[in-house]
């Protein structure tokens, strides 16, 4: 079986869904400088690799990662949706916010957005298919999608003030019940 491009564009792009809200909601807060290209960057990395690294375990151990990805990423993005709402609403003004695209954060958020993409990954192994090309599409896509959620979240903060960072919060806690139910 081989994928077409626009099969895997599609995949490509219901993926960089997830790094698209999380970028929306990170947007909402304070801008830091070099902000998009750290989340772009890493969101499309991360988004790169997981199916590569999906695919080389995907014959051995698929079914034990596929049972736990959703519980993971759901955890991260619940523990990262509280920390956003309670600096929202509890933060002093010099203590905007922390730039969440810098250490633990970043890693934390890029494992987050992507292990769907290590399940890909995964069936991608278990078919035989060539993993290369699609993650290289799949990276691109979600970096784009990245950059573009940054910059609608900024927008939106700029118009509706700090409510869209509770709101990027709440839509952090949406995400984790969409991948806990998956």
């Amino acid at each position: 079986m081989e994928l077409n491009v626009w099969q895997v564009f599609l995949v490509a792009v219901a993926l960089g869904a997830d790094a698209f809200s999380v970028a929306l909601g990170i947007g909402s807060g304070k801008a830091f400088r070099g902000q998009s290209f750290r989340l772009g960057f890493h969101f499309g990395l991360f988004q790169f690799l997981m199916p590569l690294i999906g695919f080389f375990i995907g014959s051995n151990v698929g079914g034990f990662v596929e049972q736990w990805d959703h519980w993971i990423a759901s955890g991260i993005l619940v523990v990262i949706g509280m920390h956003m709402i309670k600096e929202a609403i509890w933060s002093e003004a010099e203590d905007d916010s922390i730039d969440r695209s810098r250490g633990w954060n970043l890693v934390s958020l890029s494992v987050a957005t992507s292990i769907d993409a290590l399940a890909v990954g995964i069936a991608l192994g278990m078919t035989g298919i060539s993993p290369w090309w699609p993650s290289l599409l799949i990276g691109l896509v979600a970096g784009v999608m990245t950059l573009a959620g940054l910059n609608l979240g900024r927008r939106l903060r700029k118009i509706f003030g700090q409510i869209v960072e509770v709101i990027g919060g709440i839509l952090l806690f949406f995400i984790a019940a969409k991948m806990f139910v998956m």
